[in-house]
């Protein structure tokens, strides 16, 4: 299984988020750190917005910050929302299967057991989880280890 960016850039935005608790950041910011499409990140954001994950403050002097604790951030959640209703494979999907083996096959349900057990480990862990070490994780991002070095 592979998530999609728009999952992976999902959690990386709310973990730099975690990291910078104190303050807005700016999606320009995260892109930089991450070097990510900031146009991407636009689009994540926005979508974390209304998911409630987030709140975006507009103009300037803007940006991003949290919605909710990094504790009622649960990843597991968070990835079935963004990757969306997209079946693992075709045989998931009754309207496009087209596959021939569906009566009979197994495969079929080994896979909807893995898929099952991905996201039941996936939600065992928040996003303070995910943070659980921040200085570790601002040694990654020069820009904020220099910054909390000098406060």
């Amino acid at each position: 299984m592979e998530l999609t960016k728009f999952s992976d850039y999902s959690l990386r935005l709310l973990i730099y988020l975690a990291l910078n608790d104190d303050r807005l950041v700016s999606l320009q910011e995260v892109a930089d750190a991450y070097q990510i499409s900031r146009n991407h990140l636009v689009k994540i954001a926005g979508n974390l917005n209304q998911l409630g994950y987030v709140q975006a403050t507009r103009g300037k002097g803007g940006g991003l910050r949290l919605a909710k604790a990094p504790r009622d951030i649960n990843a597991g959640q968070l990835v079935r929302l963004t990757e969306g209703d997209a079946p693992l494979i075709e045989c998931f999907d009754p309207v496009k299967n087209s596959c021939c083996l569906s009566p009979a096959c197994v495969l079929k349900g080994a896979l909807k057991q893995a898929e099952n057990a991905f996201y039941s480990e996936l939600e065992r862990f928040t996003l303070a989880d995910l943070v659980k070490r921040p200085e570790n994780l601002r040694r990654q991002f020069p820009s904020l280890s220099e910054s909390r070095v000098s406060e």
